[in-house]
């Protein structure tokens, strides 16, 4: 069927849990030599041989994703139109380049394909040395990402990069694997989710200047995240993700400038920056007080 049917998921108010429903993956006619499914809302391809757990696993993370984007009390589910959205997975760099992908990514939405595009080498993540028995395991926090901004399509013209990141990496930390979502806590998620991350053994926890991610548009992002090195990429989506969290979760205010963006009528072009870049130093700092009580010490970049 070609129309998406993400639309058939409900709107409520935003549970504590969503819990997936049975996977639904049907095989479809090979398409140059990639192998291809249809998941309830979806269409999966891919280069590589998956094991038939690991298409229903990721049949039922794709359509939750769904569910939960479309289940937030903010209007914020507003994908692609007319098609059915497509998830691509590839095992080499140059068919990764080719369909849109940046050098260096793990994962990327291509809007002007509706196309969640992951590269299959971070996808399937080789397990850990000392059980090295096991399977490589997929990466489904990455695919959750990626499949937010997808649903996010038409509403992300109305917001700042780094709150289209943090939205997207507030779903994948209240991702708790296989599809279920866990929104109850989102403190002690966003907490969990940055020590895994970034620092396992510390409380410490490596972060981006806020105004260095305030003014960047979507290419401005992709530049700047180039501009790092490899191992402090995250740090920008993690600085995001506090800021996406503080907009939510920081009262009514906060919360009411988001609803405003994302109802601002298209033809008024990008809203004002839902943080004015003059108060990026007094924004780190917010963020230092409230985090540090829950057992996360951020640290941000002195500055020059």
């Amino acid at each position: 069927m070609a129309l998406l049917l993400i639309t058939a998921a409900a709107a409520d108010p935003l549970p504590r849990e969503i819990v997936p429903a049975k996977a639904v993956l049907v095989a479809r006619p090979d398409e140059n030599g990639r192998k291809v499914w249809h998941t309830r809302f979806f269409r999966i391809d891919s280069d590589i041989e998956l094991r038939p757990n690991d298409l229903l696993r990721l049949a039922q993370v794709a359509d939750t994703t769904a569910a939960a984007v479309k289940a937030h009390p903010l209007p914020l589910f507003a994908p692609p139109e007319g098609q059915r959205a497509r998830i691509a997975i590839h095992a080499r760099d140059s068919a990764y380049k080719e369909e849109g992908g940046v050098p260096g990514t793990a994962g990327m939405y291509v809007a002007r394909k509706a196309l969640v595009l992951i590269h299959g080498e971070h996808f399937l993540r080789a397990p850990d040395p000392a059980r090295s028995r096991l399977a490589p395991q997929n990466n489904e926090d990455l695919v959750v990402h990626e499949l937010v901004h997808l649903c996010m399509h038409r509403t992300n013209a109305r917001l700042p990069q780094w709150m289209i990141e943090g939205l997207a990496e507030y779903f994948a930390s209240a991702h708790a694997g296989g599809g279920r979502f866990s929104f109850g806590n989102a403190d002690q998620r966003i907490r969990e989710h940055l020590r895994t991350r970034l620092s396992p053994d510390d409380p410490g926890i490596p972060l981006i200047p806020v105004a260095g991610l305030l003014p960047l548009d979507g290419r401005g992002w992709l530049r700047y995240l180039e501009s790092l090195p490899v191992d402090e990429r995250y740090r920008a989506y993690a600085t995001a993700l506090l800021l996406a969290h503080q907009q939510l979760h920081g009262g009514k205010a906060r919360f009411d400038a988001l609803r405003a963006a994302l109802e601002e009528p298209r033809n008024r072009g990008l809203p004002q920056s839902l943080v004015p870049l003059a108060e990026g130093p007094a924004t780190q700092k917010s963020l230092v007080r409230y985090w540090q009580p829950k057992g996360l010490s951020l640290e941000f970049p002195a500055p020059p």
